[in-house]
């Protein structure tokens, strides 16, 4: 009796420790999902078939899966929803091993505190933006740098030595396996990072006068303005296949068409695919029917899979240009490519 409590006992033990290898945060999942070659699952997004468990919000995350690799794109607004999201669908992210941002709104990057939980050695690709803490060197000298000599040196900023100073940030993503990428760049065979900056979409386009508050205030002529501006770094997915480069947006504040034109620029083919947020919302019919158009008739896009912040009109108007091109990407449904 004993040999056999003892047998018992270490099949049960050895049973538990499989589990426990496959939890994932305070969820156990015995069963993973298998991420299949050459497909694209919307992860996270307000828009969809009502599925088992998987919770809608604004934001975007896809997960995909391509030449043996599993990339996670972007991770949604909020962390527990992306967590649920990822729960609901089987998937262990302990496996990705790519993980890109695209831009460093919230919509877009609040998931990544759950991804690093459970995966705090994964490799992030992040735009090359201050915001996320890249070490770019910032002018503190002010707009009259002459003034410096007239000040005590307690009154400099570093005491007077600051003409090379660069950010070094630590905090939010501190000790993450992070690499700031500036320009285009293929980070693998076949995958590639298309790098892009929006001036005008960015956190602020210029300062706000300072002094009295006038109606005038309200209308801004960027054009006679000599207000810095800070353009919003974006990088988007590219990846080569037979048909094309399949290209994965974020949120396309670069706009659509720049991403796609210096995708094609960049690898020298054409576009298979434009999967993710084409950032259509503020636009009206006719800038949506015209940018249609030229998506597919002068950048011979072939097909469109729009999602997130895309919006409803610009998915009727790509619907009706792109027909049986135009392929839906509600939240947890597979595209294979």
């Amino acid at each position: 009796m004993n040999k056999i409590l003892s047998i018992s006992l270490v099949l049960i033990i050895g049973a538990c420790s499989q589990k426990e290898q496959k939890s994932i945060g305070e969820g156990v999942i015995s069963n993973f999902t298998e991420i299949e070659e050459n497909t694209i699952t919307n992860l996270y997004d307000a828009f969809g078939e009502d599925k088992s468990e998987m919770q809608k919000d604004f934001g975007f995350s896809c997960i995909l899966k391509y030449k043996g690799k599993t990339i996670l794109f972007d991770a949604g607004s909020n962390a527990d929803i992306f967590k649920n999201n990822v729960q609901a669908m089987n998937i262990d992210l302990t496996k990705i091993d790519i993980a890109i941002a695209s831009h460093s709104h919230f919509d877009h990057i609040n998931g990544f505190d759950y991804l690093l939980q459970v995966n705090p050695d994964v490799k992030i690709y992040f735009p090359f933006d201050l915001f996320w803490g890249a070490n770019i060197p910032f002018d503190i000298s002010g707009e009259d740098s002459t003034i410096t000599d007239s000040l005590d040196k307690k009154m400099q900023y570093f005491g007077g030595d600051f003409e090379s100073y660069e950010f070094n940030q630590t905090g939010r993503f501190w000790n993450a396996n992070i690499e700031f990428i500036k320009e285009n760049r293929e980070i693998a065979p076949g995958i590639k990072l298309i790098s892009t900056s929006s001036p005008n979409m960015g956190y602020f386009s210029q300062y706000p006068k300072v002094g009295i508050v006038t109606k005038e205030d309200d209308i801004h002529d960027h054009k006679s303005s000599d207000a810095k501006l800070v353009g919003l770094k974006e990088i988007s997915l590219s990846l080569e296949t037979q048909d094309g480069e399949v290209l994965i947006v974020g949120c396309s504040h670069s706009t659509v068409e720049k991403i796609v034109a210096k995708a094609k620029s960049y690898t020298h083919n054409q576009i298979a695919m434009v999967y993710g947020g084409y950032h259509l919302l503020p636009y009206d019919r006719k800038t949506l029917v015209d940018l249609s158009i030229r998506l597919k008739e002068e950048l011979e896009v072939k097909k469109v899979a729009p999602a997130h912040c895309t919006g409803h009109l610009a998915f009727k108007i790509l619907l009706d240009e792109f027909g049986d091109n135009y392929l839906y990407a509600g939240l947890g449904e597979t595209i294979n490519f």
